[in-house]
């Protein structure tokens, strides 16, 4: 298993303003949640329910894959709950008209999870069913493969899943991992999020250890994108090594618990049975910056996310998967909580964060200006992703059947032999075979029954 180290990929994307869509992308994913919740009148009162909390654990991963690594033949699969970032993506994209956003979850709106078929923006792959998000790209890849070989390469193309580390316990995809029609699929990488949190627990770190052990074992190229860009810095300074065994050895139920606390609070739970080594390297750093720096993950990281699909591209011989550690909540009020599966911002949170992006009630709902850097640069990614039109499908002629007769009719359709049987809505079905005598000698005898007898055959 290889870790990422916090070197920036070529891409051209500038880490500040990738910063600055990703934070319109979160005001946005968690706004469309809210408007369903709380601005739509759904008649009743009841919950339109939505995953504030699991869709900004992916904004950055997805912010850097849409704005920073992707091409316009490359396909995603993402994972259910992070919908709302999708939407925000496309909308930012210029892909979604912005009247589809507070239309989550209503009729004909945004649906609930990426829908090919029902959604109004491009998705890739239908997702609402746990796990088939993950064995769908991998199956693309495969049947892409059998193309290209029998009918000629095709431009070449990535596919990609995002996953949710609770996912991974779904039978079906281990099923598709140990497939040998999937080996050698190196233009595959899926995408752990690995928040460390499911519905109703936190995720132990020996069972992340037994995943990242199967796909080895399944022959796949594991990366690890564990610790950002400031955290590595520290484990590099003299000190850090017993920094950074401190943090490797702690539980994922104690790291959880660092989140949602004031800075004082982070620094007393996080040295709590620590070893002389690490106290002393904590000592002379403030309560703020030592908060920051111990929560500091790579999949929040730019730099070591796109280093690490930068990894996966290089590895042509095999699929590769990324385990990137996240915080469920990431930026939100509800960060880390061990019960933010569901939870929803209060308006007053709402309300806050809106003031601290700078925005209005009137203005909420704006794309990027695009005198700014990050307006022109997703305009440039818009065009760069765009994909040509496709035509379709000519029209499949189908024969008009024959007109039925109504029951008692003596005339037939024209081209059909006459039948003395009709057709009812109340005629029974056929008849269950007659049961034969059970002796050799007796179905000897009886083995055709005969017109004589004067029972008449069932048809």
């Amino acid at each position: 298993m290889a870790e990422t180290t916090a070197v920036i990929a070529p891409t051209g994307a500038d880490p500040d303003v990738l910063d600055t869509i990703q934070q319109r992308v979160l005001w946005l994913a968690t706004r469309i949640i809210d408007a369903a919740n709380h601005d739509r009148d759904t008649g009743d009162g009841v919950k339109v329910g939505g995953h504030q909390a699991s869709s900004a654990s992916l904004v950055t991963v997805m912010t850097a894959l849409y704005f920073a690594y992707l091409d316009a033949p490359d396909k995603v699969s993402v994972k259910p709950h992070a919908s709302p970032v999708f939407h925000a993506i496309q909308y930012l994209l210029g892909n979604l008209d912005r009247a589809y956003l507070p239309t989550l979850r209503a009729f004909g709106g945004l649906q609930s999870y990426p829908s090919r078929t029902k959604d109004p923006d491009p998705v890739d792959f239908s997702t609402g069913s746990v796990g088939l998000g993950a064995a769908a790209p991998l199956f693309a890849a495969a049947t892409r493969r059998y193309v290209d070989a029998h009918f000629g390469a095709r431009p070449s193309s990535r596919f990609v899943a995002l996953i949710g580390d609770a996912e991974l316990d779904e039978g079906n995809i281990w099923e598709a991992v140990s497939d040998p029609a999937t080996d050698g699929l190196g233009d595959v990488m899926w995408i752990v999020d690995v928040n460390r949190q499911s519905l109703d627990r936190v995720v132990p770190g020996i069972r992340i250890a037994q995943w990242e052990q199967q796909f080895t074992g399944a022959g796949w190229h594991v990366v690890e994108a564990k610790y950002g860009g400031r955290l590595q810095a520290a484990f590099a300074r003299p000190g850090g090594g017993p920094l950074r065994a401190w943090i490797d050895q702690m539980p994922n139920e104690h790291y959880q618990s660092l989140f949602g606390r004031p800075a004082p609070s982070v620094r007393q739970r996080f040295l709590e049975g620590a070893p002389e080594e690490v106290r002393q390297f904590c000592a002379g750093i403030a309560d703020d910056e030592l908060a920051g720096l111990v929560t500091d993950l790579a999949g929040h990281d730019f730099r070591s996310l796109l280093a690490a699909f930068g990894e996966c591209d290089q590895v042509k011989d095999r699929p590769s998967v990324l385990f990137a550690y996240t915080v469920k909540g990431w930026g939100l009020p509800i960060a880390g909580n061990p019960r933010n599966h569901s939870a929803l911002l209060t308006t007053d949170q709402v309300d806050q964060m809106r003031e601290r992006l700078g925005l209005t009630p009137a203005t909420e709902w704006d794309r990027l200006d695009p005198m700014t850097p990050a307006g022109q640069w997703a305009a440039a990614r818009r065009e760069h992703l765009a994909r040509a039109p496709r035509a379709n499908a000519p029209a499949v002629a189908v024969r008009s059947p024959p007109r039925r007769r109504s029951a008692g009719s003596s005339s037939a359709c024209p081209g059909t032999r006459p039948s003395r049987h009709f057709w009812s809505p109340r005629r029974p079905t056929s008849p269950p075979p007659p049961t034969w005598p059970a002796s050799s000698t007796a179905r000897a005898s009886s083995a055709r029954p005969r017109a004589a007898r004067g029972a008449r055959m069932p048809r």
